[in-house]
């Protein structure tokens, strides 16, 4: 597979960094000559300097033999121009970065695919749709559905007064019902570990599950959580994210957004006038009493600065808030901010690469998690496929990867050892990098 990115931002640059590995054959267009030496050092991959709406650039970038045009510079017109002339030129699949909604609103009214582009990504409103989803199960630090919702992945800190602490996985079956969940990776100190029986978990794991739907709640009994209850929500930055959040949560919670700008706390009151609106810094401790930061449930700090965000989450704790999100650039902190009690984290640039992972692989739907050094891979089992009627203990799954469960006539299910595959089956494997070529192997 050919893929042509515009634009070495950070969007660009990690999805160019997470595909490298998998495509090799890569181009990278950008403007800033300076910034192209860096992506060609770091990363390997060839670059064409200059602008991507150009036809001479495109040509250059190799744009008639490209399967995929990813165009995610910070310009949205630039963006929607780049994909509407690489598909003339050629591009098979064209994706573009967006900054308004209303694009994504109206996209069927627009006839956007009669212009040239297949689809739309706003890392933005893809944050605040994880933020919506996180604050459902409050306890929980990230979910993903797989398969439409037919299976739920999630992660969940251990506490130290879990009951399951000090206790192998195997010893701890008979809490779990009708083999309904399983816990699929544990991070620890830094480290992703793929479990067994023998796995003995310990005081400030970090769990990930993979469950049906209707057995969260039992997932977290096991791991000692109790519910939390959000009403009150403070958002702490009107950036495009923090507009989009608070858009999406005002029909759910009371919010109040705190915003350093006065013009455009201004724009945000018109917007949205179900949220209180308030200009004020969101690090100014005074400024938060006088809120009341106490009484909040929730808070959502994503001002485009972690670390404000970081401290403003580390305030919230202090004082008493149940849940606090942050947003952050660096993801080799994750082990620290959950040690002073920052719960969920959002990184608008995994938002979109995994957006685009599920965009581009059909039989391979790939996502990436915030907190683990792991993929989710989807097989396909085919009527001629060697592997019907076979067991998962008979798969020979290699160490590192574990077998998390099949989707079949939309049914999610969890599989342990004696469960049989059948034709027609999505079977789902989350594995460490290293392992994917022998899992693919398998199901060749």
């Amino acid at each position: 597979m050919k893929i042509i990115i515009a634009g070495s931002g950070e969007v660009g640059y990690y999805l160019a960094q997470l595909l490298e590995p998998k495509y090799r054959d890569i181009v990278m267009i950008d403007a800033e000559k300076e910034k192209l030496r860096l992506v060609e050092k770091e990363l390997g991959i060839a670059t064409v300097t200059g602008d991507s709406t150009s036809y001479t650039t495109l040509m250059d970038a190799g744009i008639t033999k490209a399967d995929l045009l990813i165009s995610v510079t910070s310009n949205e017109a630039a963006n929607l121009t780049t994909c509407i002339i690489g598909k003339k030129l050629g591009a098979k699949f064209t994706i573009a970065r967006i900054s308004n909604m209303e694009y994504l609103k109206s996209r069927s009214i627009l006839d956007l695919k009669d212009l040239g582009i297949d689809d739309l990504i706003s890392p933005e409103s893809l944050a605040a749709r994880e933020i919506k989803k996180v604050l459902k199960t409050p306890v929980i630090t990230e979910t993903m559905d797989i398969s439409g919702g037919a299976l739920s992945l999630f992660g969940v800190n251990l506490d130290e007064d879990a009951g399951i602490i000090n206790k192998a996985i195997s010893e701890t079956s008979s809490m779990i019902p009708d083999n309904s969940f399983m816990v699929v990776a544990v991070h620890r100190k830094s480290e992703t570990i793929i479990p067994n029986g023998k796995t003995v978990l310990q005081r400030g794991d970090q769990l990930y599950f993979v469950s049906t739907p209707d057995k969260k709640e039992k997932v977290l009994e096991y791991a000692g959580k109790k519910s939390i209850q959000i009403k009150n929500v403070m958002i702490i930055g009107g950036s495009r994210t923090g507009k989009y959040t608070a858009m999406k949560l005002s029909e759910l919670y009371n919010v109040k957004l705190i915003e350093k700008d006065p013009d455009r706390c201004n724009y945000l009151a018109k917007l949205i006038p179900k949220v209180q609106i308030v200009n004020g810094d969101g690090t100014d401790i005074h400024l938060l009493n006088e809120e009341h930061l106490a009484q909040y449930d929730a808070i959502i700090s994503v001002t485009g600065n972690s670390e404000t965000n970081i401290f403003t989450s580390m305030i919230s704790k202090e004082a008493g808030v149940k849940k606090t999100i942050a947003m952050v650039d660096n993801l080799g902190l994750v082990d620290y901010l959950h040690k002073i009690g920052i719960d969920t984290f959002l990184n608008k640039k995994i938002a979109a690469a995994n957006f685009i992972f599920q965009t581009i692989h059909k039989g391979s739907e790939l996502s990436h998690l915030y907190g683990i050094n792991a993929e989710i891979h989807e097989f396909f089992v085919n009527e001629k496929s060697r592997l019907i009627h076979k067991s998962i203990k008979e798969l020979s799954i290699p160490e590192n990867a574990i077998f998390i469960g099949v989707v079949r006539n939309n049914k999610g299910f969890i599989t342990l050892g004696n469960f049989k595959l059948e034709a027609g089956d999505s079977a789902l494997v989350l594995t460490l990098p290293e392992n994917i070529h022998k899992i693919s192997s398998i199901f060749k």
